[in-house]
Parts: structure tokens; C-alpha cells; sequence
């Protein structure tokens, strides 16, 4: 019994172990193997066969290498022009490239102004099925990288595409607007309005009173009399400007108590934080 439990355990390690191999040879990785030159030395066509190595894993989701990585693994005296018509040579190619699809390159200084045209020969090494791709015109070596980019699609177009990141959409999240309301200093301020304003009133009222009282009877108007009318309307007048003041600052304070909604943007998963304000 348990000779079988250890024969069961094993064949599920086993399993186990191989998954991630089947996932990995499933993944296409592509070597740019460059052939014929015309006019370009060897230095230039392994930056061209990198840069496109480079292009091609930018835009699809898979493995590409170039450039010296690939030469150092061919043979010294490079591969032979037939090669990409003759099996053993691909399979040789493939094998020592790591690669399961091959992309033979042959690259032309058309000697116009540094113009470059790219022909490239698509090939499946398992199956031996080959397939041409549309040439790339390369105005200037400065624009290279950029013609590769937008070439990459062409010269594999059964290859999955890499996924963007998201640049649009929704980045964060709009807060809720506050309407206008009477906070607590507003409502403190108002109460001052208030009272300032009817202690105005009051003492106006006083100072008028006594006013007309001395008016009429200007004999009886003592000096006595005249300052009191004097101090009720120097608090009168205080009181209106303490209430006219308190008024001020009250409709101030409503004004401002309510908030616009505004994006808030939520922190990066790098873990930066980025607040973003606007109106709406």
C-alpha cells in the first residue's frame, strides 16, 4: 500500500513540475537572424536586428533576441544563403538560437541619404512552414526604431499582442458635492449680526427720544442730559457697525461652506499618491 501511495505521489510531483514546461514551449520566441548585407557592416546590421528585437517584444507578447546575442551563437563564418531554404540549416539555426521561430533579415543600404530597405523571411522551425513579410523602409537609422515598432504586427501577425496599461478611463473617484450651509462660525457671527444690529436700534431709538425730549424743552436739558444722548449714539453706532461687521463675515462664511465635486485619483501601485483637483 505504500509503495503505491509514494508511486501516486510521485506521478503528481511529476505532473506538477511539467505544467510550467508545456506553458513555456507554448511561448513563442522569435531570433532575428540576419543573412545577407549589402553595404552594411556587421556592427550596423546587429543594432538594426536588435533594435527590431526589440520592437517586436514591445509590441507582442512574446520572446524576441537580436543582434549579438543571436551571432555569438551561430557559426563563425555565419550561415549559408541557401539556409533559409534548406531544413537541416534552419533546424541547426533554431537549435543553437533557442528559438522557435525564426526570423531571417536581409538588409540593403540602398546608399540613398542612409535610406535602409528590410526584407524578412518568416519561418516556423517545427514545421518548416515559411512565410514572406512586406519589406521595411528605413529613411534614416534614427527612424528605425520607430518603423519597427509600427511594422511589428506585419511581420508576425498570428502573435499575441502585448497589453497596453490603461492611460484613460476612470483614475480615480469624484467626491461628493457640499451644498452651501450655515456652519457653526457662521451661525456664531450671525447670532453677533443680530444682536449687534438691535443694540443699535435700542439706543438710536434712546438717544432719539431724549433727543427730541431736550428739543422741546431745551431750558430743562441739563449738560447731564446732552451726554447721555452723546454715549447712546456713540453705542448706537457701535452696535451697527459690530452688526454690519458680523453680517459681513457671515455671508463670507456661507459663501465658502460648500465644496464642487472634484476627481480624487487613487494611489499608484507603486505606491505613489497624486491628488488631483478640478471643477466641473
Amino acid at each position: 500500500m505504500n509503495l503505491v501511495n509514494h508511486a501516486f505521489l510521485a506521478a503528481v510531483i511529476a505532473t506538477t513540475v511539467a505544467m510550467p514546461q508545456l506553458a513555456s514551449a507554448d511561448r513563442i520566441k522569435v531570433a532575428i537572424v540576419p543573412g545577407i548585407a549589402v553595404n552594411l557592416d556587421a556592427a550596423r546590421v546587429d543594432a538594426l536586428s536588435q533594435d527590431l528585437a526589440d520592437a517586436l517584444q514591445t509590441e507582442l507578447d512574446i520572446d524576441a533576441t537580436g543582434g549579438l546575442e543571436v551571432r555569438r551563437q551561430l557559426p563563425p563564418d555565419g550561415i549559408p544563403p541557401d539556409c533559409v531554404a534548406t531544413p537541416a540549416c534552419i533546424a541547426d539555426v533554431a537549435q543553437r538560437v533557442g528559438a522557435n521561430q525564426l526570423l531571417f533579415v536581409v538588409m540593403v543600404d540602398t546608399g540613398t541619404g542612409g535610406a535602409i530597405q528590410i526584407d524578412s523571411t518568416w519561418i516556423e522551425a517545427a514545421t518548416g512552414k515559411t512565410a514572406s513579410r512586406p519589406a521595411i523602409d528605413i529613411a534614416s537609422l534614427a527612424d528605425a526604431k520607430s518603423r519597427f515598432l509600427t511594422a511589428a504586427r506585419q511581420l508576425l501577425p498570428d502573435a499575441p499582442v502585448r497589453p497596453k496599461p490603461k492611460t484613460g478611463g476612470s483614475i480615480g473617484t469624484m467626491s461628493p458635492e457640499i451644498p452651501r450651509h450655515f456652519t457653526t462660525p457662521a451661525k456664531i457671527t450671525a447670532g453677533v449680526a443680530v444682536v449687534g444690529v438691535g443694540l443699535g436700534i435700542a439706543f438710536g431709538i434712546k438717544a432719539r427720544s431724549k433727543y427730541n425730549a431736550c428739543d422741546e424743552d431745551r431750558a430743562a436739558c441739563s449738560s447731564s442730559d446732552r451726554d447721555t444722548i452723546r454715549n447712546f449714539g456713540l453705542i448706537a453706532d457701535a452696535g451697527y457697525l459690530i452688526g454690519l461687521g458680523a453680517a459681513a463675515a457671515t455671508t463670507v462664511l456661507y459663501v465658502t461652506s460648500g465644496k464642487e465635486s472634484h476627481l480624487v485619483v487613487e494611489p499608484s501601485p507603486q505606491g505613489v499618491t497624486v491628488m488631483a483637483f478640478g471643477r466641473f
